[in-house]
């Protein structure tokens, strides 16, 4: 677990307006509860399916936590909450349709269960609902900005998501984390933004911003090493390298090549060789490259822990669920990969 900084920094000295609360859970499930749409909607069926399951609801909690150590009004706390917990579960609604997806947190997917078309106006729904469940948030304040960052979250969260689709491999290190920084860190940032922005403390928002981008490179590459060592859920493994999807140890595995099969990986890549996916499964799993990978995502979370030393121990506190669950999640990720490279 990551220990708080403690650091003479001018951001220590905000004042601090109180401790998270225990469990928020309820309240923000109440909340979200009373946006959907009401009986009668022809979303109705649709939004109460979804939201039989709310998830771990770690980004509304970690905005409720901060709101409250900040000082921002309880409504208006709440307000900014729900908005990025419908935005979140527009980006999986949508997500899902992109990736063709039939289950969704241990049951079937909107899609599956409704139909795409359906499951296309659900998704634009939560993200309208999320608008104006932000502009509660604002309220009189004048911080418009705040909108302009959930607004930057969702249109750099499709531009991520649309990378997938392009028709352009991710082949390097710097394209993958273009999108990674674009398609994951967006809806893990907006959480933490929000109340530092509704309650004038933008001084922070840079230290935050590079320590989560860290970790959010380092949670996007754990879950990319699940999806290889088949430890993500699905039927099979190497899910991504067969939909030719973005994914750090395809990367790992590609700098290890020597020219020649790079350029052969590059055309398969790009759909211009006949070359089969078992083929290069077999390669992969012969290869280093899951190896290579842990080493990268432990630089990650040595850049993530750097980065913290920076931050307030008012922040850090108010961070600790959700940072807690990411950085337990990749280190998890990290020891079943070495356990994995130990049998193999």
């Amino acid at each position: 677990m990551l220990r708080l900084a403690d650091n003479a920094s001018s951001l220590a000295t905000q004042p601090v307006c109180g401790p998270p609360p225990n469990d928020v859970g309820p309240i923000l499930k109440n909340a979200i509860n009373d946006v959907l749409p009401a009986r009668g909607s022809p979303l109705f069926d649709a939004a109460h399916f979804h939201f039989q399951n709310y998830g771990k609801l770690l980004r509304g909690k970690t905005a409720l936590d901060l709101g409250k150590v900040v000082g921002l009004e309880r409504s208006r706390a709440i307000d900014w909450a729900v908005a990025v917990e419908l935005m979140h579960n527009a980006s999986l609604v949508h997500d899902d349709i992109c990736d063709d997806d039939k289950f969704r947190r241990d049951r079937t997917s909107i899609m599956a269960n409704f139909g795409t078309p359906l499951a296309v106006c659900f998704g634009d729904w939560l993200v309208a609902r999320s608008f104006e469940s932000a502009l509660s948030a604002i309220g009189s304040n004048a911080s418009i900005s705040a909108i302009s960052l959930l607004a930057s979250a969702m249109r750099r969260l499709s531009e991520g998501e649309a990378s997938e689709f392009s028709g352009v491999p991710a082949l390097d290190w710097d394209f993958y984390e273009r999108i990674v920084l674009q398609k994951t860190v967006p809806l893990i940032l907006a959480p933490i933004e929000g109340p530092l922005v509704l309650t004038g403390r933008e001084e922070a928002l840079a230290a935050v911003r590079e320590a989560m981008e860290a970790l959010g490179i380092a949670y996007q590459i754990s879950n990319d090493m699940l999806d290889v060592m088949n430890k993500d859920g699905r039927n099979t493994g190497f899910n991504d390298l067969r939909k030719g999807a973005p994914n750090a140890v395809s990367v790992c595995f590609r700098d290890l090549l020597d020219k020649e099969e790079r350029i052969d990986f590059d055309d398969w890549m790009s759909g211009l060789s006949d070359r089969s996916t078992e083929q290069w499964i077999t390669l992969f799993s012969s290869s280093n490259a899951l190896e290579a990978c842990s080493k990268k995502l432990e630089t990650k979370l040595e850049d993530f822990r750097y980065n913290c030393a920076v931050l307030p121990d008012y922040l850090m506190a108010a961070l600790e669920p959700m940072v807690g669950y990411l950085e337990g999640l990749t280190s998890s990720t990290t020891a079943r990969a070495k356990l994995e490279l130990e049998l193999n």
